[in-house]
């Protein structure tokens, strides 16, 4: 085997390597070191990586010869060789991930109060909303039903996420209005199936949301078809309520429109 070679099914290395012969750390059980090609080990370094690798080496040799060697070595390793420090490692790993997770958290909070089918809600910026169901439902249509609230949300969510992706596309979209014309429906055995304590075998979900957005942009706007596609697509799929409905398995079919067309 060439002793620079590094075949693909060796295991990737990666080894942390500080000046003098104590100072090393392995990160994982099959592990040691990345070296990219053109950084410099120094002579300390080499010969805290002989004392590891049972290797004599020189300050001559390129970088990927002690890659290669570091692989060899590693492959007739027991496979528990450095288990702890991988183990720490991985913990360490996840910790950062979930503080990074926490960090671009944002949150919603809304509290309300339910009397027969309505509910006086106030959310935790100050806003206050009601919903209630038809008279024919049991209720006193006294406001917008919750899934024409979740419609409602769709289409400000939208409104929202089109602008701002707009304004991060190359060239600029500066969008004036949009015009929404949304329609949606759902199967109410969801809702309705008997015997109540038994999942219904139809899911109370949105099946399709469809219709038309129709964007109206900044006089002026020079914008192409590739624009519009890309101002839809992104859009959708960076608006938290669109996303949800997507995961949820609701059809969403949206025509995205320049209103300059029309």
């Amino acid at each position: 085997m060439d002793p620079t070679s590094t075949p693909a099914n060796n295991p990737p290395i990666s080894l942390s390597l500080r000046r003098g012969k104590e100072n090393i750390f392995m990160h994982c059980s099959i592990v040691v070191v990345s070296v990219a090609g053109m950084v410099l080990i120094r002579h300390s370094a080499t010969t805290a990586l002989s004392r590891v690798c049972g290797h004599s080496f020189t300050a001559s040799k390129r970088p990927a010869q002690y890659v290669a060697f570091a692989r060899q070595r590693v492959a007739s390793s027991s496979p528990t060789l450095y288990s702890h420090d991988r183990h720490q490692h991985q913990a360490a790993d996840a910790e950062t991930r979930h503080d990074d997770d926490l960090n671009h958290r944002k949150y919603y909070s809304i509290s309300g109060t339910g009397q027969r089918s309505k509910v006086n809600m106030k959310t935790n910026t100050g806003h206050d909303l009601q919903t209630d169901v038809p008279i024919k439902m049991g209720g006193g249509d006294s406001a917008p039903q919750p899934v024409e609230t979740l419609l409602a949300a769709l289409l400000g969510c939208t409104q929202a996420t089109a602008v701002f992706v707009g304004r991060m596309m190359s060239p600029r979209l500066t969008i004036d209005k949009i015009y929404f014309d949304i329609e949606a429906y759902r199967d109410e055995r969801g809702a309705l199936e008997s015997p109540i304590d038994i999942v219904p075998t139809i899911p109370a979900r949105l099946q399709r949301v469809s219709g038309t957005v129709l964007v109206y942009f900044k006089k002026g706007s020079d914008v192409t078809d590739e624009n519009m596609r890309i101002l839809g697509e992104q859009t959708e799929a960076r608006c938290p309520v669109a996303n949800m409905l997507h995961a949820s398995g609701c059809e969403l079919d949206i025509r995205w429109m320049n209103g300059s067309d029309t």
